[in-house]
């Protein structure tokens, strides 16, 4: 009996064990079989709203149109590419996972969410839009945003900047554009490089033409046919051209005057134009007058102010107006930089001091040459005076060898060593702070004033952060391609990513105006910004994701991030409803 009684406890608690077990697995099975897959979401939805308004995927499929052997249109794939390039550029092996992480409702091509995008996908479509025609595909695009968006192309800023290059590019591409050493933006002349033209429009800083050229090339070749091409977008040729000093050759400045055209730029110094003014600044004070207050630049309480000089100045040549005009930040830069050279100078001389009548420094010519190449370095050589003095030094040597003794016998040495001494030149530096803070702006066109000159230059910073978010939000630099075709295709990617961004930022803040706001919250711990970036405002919405709860290949449920206020703000002030903002097609 008892023997029984062990065997049904032992075999019910073996059963017990194998149930629990059992349910165990299928707990672990139905786990398995359930999963949660996150969908990016982000600022997708807002770049989708700008491009749609842009026309680009009609005009792309006007020049790259779909082939019957395709199984997903090339103009797809570049779709993909650009908005990756807007949020910041992945390399091509890395496009794929993204691809994969994105909800492809919010930017209306949920057709293609199972496809495979790998990096040879997209390395083939750029190599597509490499043989199309890049130049007339830039201008359809420009006219039909500049129409929808109605940008004013009265005035036009062009600048260039540099983009290195890790490893090597052989090749030259149809266009000319090879890689090359040149004078480097980015301070790497070790490294080949491109250079990237870019013009904006005033209007918001939209950017709207955009030329490559290899990398030995200098802007003094390139703005006839930067100018050209925008007369061409602008539909007339008197609107105001400004660029920088390179801008400032006979050749270019002709060219665009004999067409019809008006220029703003800065006079370089080697202009006689240019010694000749400051040579008279530095012997009389000339009457000037204020024409614009405004807040520094970085700063929230300080002021500068701008005076132009009174007078009528042109140039020898052409007789072009100069408007030369004071800074009084300029003049502060200019006083801190000519002190942070003569100190410099000071400390340069002095270490040099205590080398002379050594090595290579045993001769008057030897230590003055030392001396002199050190100033014009710095190009400080009218500011210092520099003079070699001699000393004797007598001394008696034993003749001949052993103990001195009373017969000894003695001859006199004489050596010579040289002094280094120098001085600065006040009053010629008290002359030359007479010009601190003054410049000349060039204009052809004789009815604008110096305060409408000056305003027009000032507006180069804009294109300059242009260039920054080029190469910080959208890394364009390095390149980092394997064939110069792809690269100079990448370039037209990079070039509506900028354009993209700069209409997200006009859009906002315009509308900011129009509506009366202030500012609206977009920097981290809920701060405040009064000039909103595109780059703040997509960060925003970074968070942002759709679900899906996936069991036996079947979604069973699917939910989504809430958008708090600000979010919903910022989709009002670009005119995308809530629900388009999760689907683009609804």
């Amino acid at each position: 009996c008892y023997e029984q009684n062990f065997m049904v406890f032992f075999l019910g608690k073996n059963f017990m064990q194998l149930r629990l077990n059992s349910m165990i697995m299928d707990q672990n099975q139905s786990a398995k079989s359930r999963t949660l897959k996150r969908l990016q979401v982000g600022g997708l939805p807002l770049i989708h709203a700008i491009i749609k308004r842009m026309r680009l995927k009609e005009i792309l499929y006007k020049y790259i149109p779909a082939h019957g052997n395709e199984d997903i249109p090339a103009v797809e794939t570049l779709m993909l590419l650009i908005y990756n390039l807007i949020l910041g550029k992945y390399p091509l092996y890395e496009l794929q996972e993204w691809v994969e992480s994105i909800d492809f409702r919010c930017i209306n091509n949920e057709s293609y969410e199972n496809v495979k995008f790998n990096d040879d996908r997209f390395g083939r479509v750029l190599e597509k839009l490499y043989l199309v025609d890049r130049a007339s595909l830039m201008t359809d695009l420009v006219v039909e945003f500049v129409k929808e968006f109605n940008i004013a192309l009265q005035r036009v800023s062009n600048d260039s900047t540099t983009i290195k290059a890790f490893g090597r590019y052989p090749g030259r591409t149809k266009t000319g554009l090879e890689l090359k050493k040149g004078n480097s933006k980015d301070h790497r002349p070790d490294l080949k490089q491109l250079v990237f033209s870019l013009s904006i429009a005033a209007d918001g800083a939209v950017p709207i033409h955009y030329k490559c050229y290899p990398g030995n090339v200098t802007d003094d070749k390139t703005h006839i046919e930067t100018w050209n091409t925008l007369r061409q977008i602008t539909g007339c040729p008197d609107f105001l051209y400004v660029a920088d000093s390179k801008l400032c050759t006979d050749e270019q400045l002709s060219y665009i005057v004999n067409q019809g055209g008006r220029v703003v730029t800065i006079i370089p110094e080697t202009w006689n134009e240019v010694e000749s003014f400051k040579e008279q600044l530095r012997k009389t004070k000339k009457a000037k007058d204020i024409i614009w207050r405004r807040r520094k630049p970085g700063s929230n309480d300080q002021k500068e102010y701008f005076s132009a000089f009174r007078g009528d100045y042109s140039t020898t040549k052409r007789g072009y107006r100069i408007h030369w005009i004071y800074s009084s930040e300029k003049r502060k830069r200019d006083r801190q930089s000519r002190e942070k050279h003569l100190k410099k100078v000071e400390q340069c001389l002095a270490v040099l001091n205590g080398k002379i009548n050594k090595r290579a420094l045993k001769t008057k010519k030897s230590i003055k040459q030392a001396a002199q190449q050190i100033i014009k370095e710095h190009k400080l050589e009218k500011f210092f005076h520099v003079s070699i003095g001699t000393i004797t030094e007598r001394c008696k040597v034993q003749i001949g060898p052993g103990r001195p003794g009373k017969n000894t016998q003695y001859k006199t040495c004489v050596n010579r060593l040289f002094t280094l001494s120098w001085t600065q030149k006040k009053q010629l530096i008290k002359q030359e702070a007479q010009t601190d803070g003054v410049f000349p702006l060039l204009c052809t066109d004789k009815d604008l004033s110096a305060k409408q000159v000056l305003k027009a230059y000032k507006y180069q910073p804009r294109l300059e952060k242009r260039f920054s978010q080029f190469k910080t939000v959208h890394n364009a630099a390095p390149l980092l391609f394997k064939k110069i075709e792809r690269i100079e295709a990448n370039m037209f990617g990079f070039f509506i990513a900028l354009v993209v961004q700069a209409l997200i930022e006009r859009e906002v803040r315009n509308k900011m105006k129009e509506n009366k706001i202030e500012t609206i919250r977009v920097y981290p711990e809920q701060r405040e910004a009064n000039h909103p970036t595109t780059s703040k405002i997509i960060d925003r919405f970074e968070s942002i994701s759709t679900y899906k709860i996936i069991e036996n290949s079947k979604i069973v449920e699917a939910f989504k991030d809430s958008l708090n206020d600000d979010q919903k703000l910022i989709l009002s002030l670009l005119n995308i409803e809530e629900n388009k903002y999760w689907n683009s097609a609804a």
